[in-house]
């Protein structure tokens, strides 16, 4: 094999091969979630004193006293007392004292205001940790609410076991209303499915979420709270409550809803701060994983979940590669080497395939929402790719909440974007390509490149700053 040859094998395999493996195990994950079955006969909440917490910082006020109404209506079946931590600027705080004033009536509700807002959103959570006086924690996003049977069921779960630090509930979106935000939840569905579900039936090692898990107070105070230095402060404490021998365990019938972005931009936002945060916890704590009292195989797991969005840094790359040395030697290497092509195809189909049977979806439904996520995939790896590039370079990245309702609708973008470079960098490969005949790798480049011009369209404001 000549130095080109074997160099356009190093492409095509950075270019495919991590996206078949991981369509692969995520379809054999999917299949596997039915096996899940969940625990029967929890006694029933016997009144211990709930503490949630939520962070508040350049919410919409709405949303806020939205929220206070959510958990005053549980409060007529629970113990629970409210403690909101504003990292907002002073001139909130008088609507924050007239508000907890209000609600101050119907409901047990605190505030906290941090003059000097440091340690991300962890450090928000500690200070409401440490205010609080309950036995059990759950943080609330002021976008979310959840079934009262989390915490009924949860707390039994929680007592009837030494080692369990946290119950998670499934992860839902309410708000369909948009394109964006419709292909978002449908997506969610077969995410929970595979994270949640399948891990649970394989009894591998279940992660927090940021809200969505009632925890012991107890627990989280033996840590010593969130790791402020960390920007994704859920994956950071469901590997520091590995290391310390606790579990964390799910319940699929009580539901936590979420509000998904109904615009790109929020998107954008949401997920190189995700890239960054998964990737950062990887560095952090991969020692901490690989000493953990859990099995090898979920060492394993865990690690390629903190990993997974350097798949797409590996795609990208490898792409690059394969388009140069297919340009250089005169072959076109998806095409030389078409096994790993085929591959490719088979597991994409496989996905596509078991996403629509486990979730029960109609074939129209499935082919809508799964392209539309296909699409914004792929432009949304440019935040991505800077997400875990800034991770890999252990820069400090800003914590930056994802935008939501007057201030999603008000986004816009600024100049030209790194999704437009990308877009003119795939047609500039794609017209190349085309020249020298490679039927293959055109087909692939014209794919990614429509999926960057769908999202053109879609969201033309978000991207280029159009009215």
């Amino acid at each position: 094999m000549s130095p080109l040859d074997l160099t356009g094998l190093i492409g095509v395999a950075l270019f495919l091969l991590p996206q078949t493996l991981f369509f692969a195990f995520y379809s054999l994950l999917g299949l596997y979630s039915k096996r899940y079955s969940e625990k029967r006969g929890l006694e029933a909440y016997l009144g211990e004193t709930v503490s949630i917490i939520i962070p508040v910082r350049g919410e919409p006020p709405d949303y806020v006293e939205m929220a206070l109404k959510r958990v005053s209506e549980l409060s007529s079946t629970v113990d629970v007392e409210v403690i909101i931590v504003s990292d907002d600027p002073p001139e909130f705080l008088e609507y924050l004292r007239r508000l907890v004033d209000e609600w101050s009536r119907r409901l047990k509700v605190y505030y906290v205001w941090r003059s000097e807002p440091r340690g991300f959103r962890a450090g928000a959570l500690n200070v409401g940790l440490y205010a609080s006086t309950g036995d059990y924690v759950y943080v609330m996003d002021v976008d979310s609410f959840f079934d009262p049977c989390l915490v009924l069921r949860g707390v039994s779960l929680l007592k009837s076991s030494e080692r369990l630090a946290g119950v998670v509930g499934r992860w839902s979106v309410w708000n369909k209303g948009s394109r964006l935000s419709e292909a978002l939840a449908y997506n969610m569905e077969y995410v929970v499915n595979v994270l949640f579900k399948a891990r649970s039936a394989l009894s591998l090692d279940i992660f927090p979420l940021g809200t969505g898990t009632l925890f012991k107070a107890s627990v989280l105070k033996e840590l010593g709270g969130w790791d402020e230095e960390r920007l994704q402060d859920d994956m950071d404490l469901g590997v520091r409550l590995y290391r310390r021998g606790y579990r964390v365990e799910y319940i699929d019938s009580c539901r936590v809803y979420v509000e998904a972005p109904t615009r790109y931009s929020s998107l954008r936002v949401q997920q190189e701060r995700w890239a960054y945060g998964a990737t950062d916890v990887l560095l952090a704590r991969l020692g901490a994983l690989l000493r953990s009292p859990v099995s090898l195989v979920s060492k394993v797991e865990s690690a390629l979940f903190l990993g997974q969005y350097t798949v797409v840094l590996l795609l990208w790359v490898g792409f690059a590669v394969t388009a140069t040395v297919s340009l250089l030697g005169g072959v076109d290497y998806t095409a030389k080497y078409a096994f790993i092509t085929g591959a490719w195809l088979f597991s994409q189909a496989l996905f596509a395939a078991v996403e629509t049977y486990t979730l029960g979806a109609g074939l129209r439904e499935s082919a809508v929402n799964q392209g539309r996520m296909a699409a914004v995939t792929v432009a949304l790896s440019v935040p991505i790719l800077r997400g875990v590039a800034k991770a890999l370079a252990r820069a400090r990245q800003e914590y930056k909440r994802t935008p939501k309702g007057l201030f999603e609708r008000r986004m816009r973008g600024k100049g030209v974007s790194g999704e437009l470079a990308l877009l003119v960098a795939l047609a500039v490969v794609l017209f190349l390509v085309a020249l020298r005949k490679y039927v293959l790798l055109s087909l692939i480049t014209c794919m990614y490149m429509v999926s960057v011009v769908y999202t053109l369209i879609r969201w033309p404001r978000d991207i280029i700053g159009l009215k």
